[in-house]
């Protein structure tokens, strides 16, 4: 979320300067902001809460969903700022873009053919 976050604010910071939106982030672009993230944003409670969510932690608690909203509080309203002076052409709303990568495969399993005994 830290990432997307930082990602969304350049767009918007385009949107609000009427420049050309980068649609595709380069490699190096991708590994600068997630330095950015790790060195700035990453706190011990974040990454409690990333092993918590992949399943890695033996906490019963909740996972303190807060957080990702916080993250985006204050870019739902930049958006709605950059939405209502018309510099958003299409449909596309701040969840569309947030959530863009949400269904891309991260990790597989090995099918039974793929497996070496």
């Amino acid at each position: 979320m830290h990432y997307r976050k930082r990602i969304l604010k350049v767009m918007i910071s385009a949107i609000e300067k009427n420049e050309t939106v980068q649609e595709n982030i380069d490699l190096r672009k991708a590994i600068a902001e997630l330095y950015k993230v790790w060195k700035f944003d990453a706190t011990a409670k974040t990454i409690r809460n990333c092993f918590k969510k992949g399943g890695f932690s033996i906490q019963t608690d909740d996972i303190d969903s807060d957080d990702e909203d916080a993250i985006l509080a204050d870019l739902k309203e930049k958006w709605k700022t950059v939405e209502g002076n018309g510099r958003i052409t299409n449909d596309a709303t701040i969840s569309d873009i947030s959530e863009v990568d949400a269904e891309l495969l991260t990790a597989s399993y090995p099918i039974d053919e793929e497996m070496e005994v």
